[in-house]
């Protein structure tokens, strides 16, 4: 494999440096692969306030030898939402996918590029549109389905997406629970199903001294600091962290995100939006990292923070099995602060299980290597392209 074109509606800009790092990371680990990538991000019109801010072409460096093309066409949105699906074919989120592919077709039609595999991040807009163009260039489409629920397909409906998605030559799931919705909801054939858990850079989490990650964000040396990353959503639970930390002696809350529901414990040490390059030292500061999230694809914050070798107390949900294991991690209902409460508290006084676990957390890590991850997913590229 040596060339695959990445379409997705999510990929750090100047305009928005934070979001999509998840498809940056993966396509730079595809050129640490030694393959040739072209990411084709979509940008809405209305979104483009300033030019510079979304460069039509821009050049990406991975190291010395090897780089990758990012080009951001415009394209016109119709918006995109649920209720729009009653409408059938008047559906505006149907023009705006339209308007979308076509945008990703300009490119693919003008920079000439030859592409041997087309992947698109989520299963709408960019998955769907990399199906639409793979049939019309006549070139293997591998769409990722990460996002949990499939809340993408709510906007056109499982009957259409049924039909959009039917000519993919592959699926990458990143779960195993994802790949069961895949097949039940959507009647995808398991065969065409890879899964693939989110993975991290190991080169660059892994744990670094706290006491120094400590001064470089100004956090208190002698507190227990509770991480927690994400949006600050109520299904991410940032805020249920926030009230199980409240009070507690000794605990200081280190909470990297933005969004509308922050966490409101008297014992903040830090609140605030981190960049990327950043977080292996935020994560490192601290003892233990809290998700209780309600639903996910595959976390990389969680992986994320198990690389830097902090045990995880996160939710139960079978959407976790594919990353916890007993050994580094607790599992809690989600939607039970007191618990949530209990298990920090027990790892605060139990320093032995809290080492023992965080070493764990570390070996765990291993299986999550992005690099490796991009390895297991072109050679599934490769066995699908000979099967199809």
């Amino acid at each position: 494999m040596r060339f695959i074109s990445i379409i997705t509606g999510n990929y750090p800009s100047l305009a928005q440096p934070m979001c999509g790092t998840f498809v940056q990371e993966f396509a730079r680990a595809l050129v640490r692969q030694g393959v040739g990538v072209t990411v084709i991000q979509p940008v809405a019109a209305h979104r483009v306030l300033f030019r510079s801010a979304y460069r039509y072409h821009e050049a990406e460096h991975i190291d010395d030898r090897a780089s990758l093309n990012i080009y951001r066409p415009r394209f016109l949105s119709h918006s995109a939402r649920d209720a729009f699906k009653k409408l059938g074919p008047f559906n505006p989120s149907r023009f705006t996918f339209r308007a979308f592919t076509a945008a990703a077709q300009r490119v693919m039609r003008n920079e000439r590029i030859n592409a041997e595999a087309i992947y698109g991040h989520f299963l709408y807009m960019a998955g769907a549109a990399a199906v639409h163009l793979g049939c019309e260039l006549g070139i293997p489409s591998f769409p990722c389905v990460g996002e949990g629920e499939l809340w993408t397909v709510r906007w056109f409906g499982e009957k259409q997406a049924r039909k959009d998605l039917a000519a993919a030559s592959g699926f990458i799931a990143n779960s195993c629970d994802l790949k069961q919705t895949l097949i039940h909801d959507l009647g995808i054939p398991e065969q065409r199903i890879g899964v693939f858990p989110n993975g991290a850079d190991l080169s660059v989490f892994n744990p670094k001294d706290k006491s120094e990650c400590r001064k470089r964000f100004g956090l208190p040396q002698d507190s227990f600091l509770v991480c927690s990353a994400g949006n600050f959503l109520y299904k991410k639970g940032v805020v249920r962290v926030g009230e199980a930390i409240h009070g507690l002696e000794g605990v200081a809350g280190v909470f990297a995100g933005s969004g509308p529901m922050p966490p409101q414990a008297s014992n903040t040490a830090f609140c605030d939006r981190v960049s990327h390059d950043e977080m292996p030292y935020l994560i490192s500061a601290c003892d233990v990292f809290v998700l209780p999230t309600l639903i996910e694809g595959s976390c990389n914050a969680i992986v994320e923070a198990m690389a830097c070798g902090l045990p995880i107390i996160s939710s139960n949900g079978t959407f976790n099995d594919d990353l916890l294991t007993e050994d580094m991690s607790i599992r809690i209902n989600p939607l039970d602060v007191a618990a949530i409460r209990q298990c920090i508290t027990a790892l605060q006084s139990d320093k032995d299980t809290l080492d023992r676990m965080s070493a764990a957390a570390v070996i765990r890590s291993k299986h999550f290597d992005i690099n490796r991850r991009a390895s297991r997913i072109v050679e599934f590229v490769r066995e699908q392209k000979k099967i199809n």
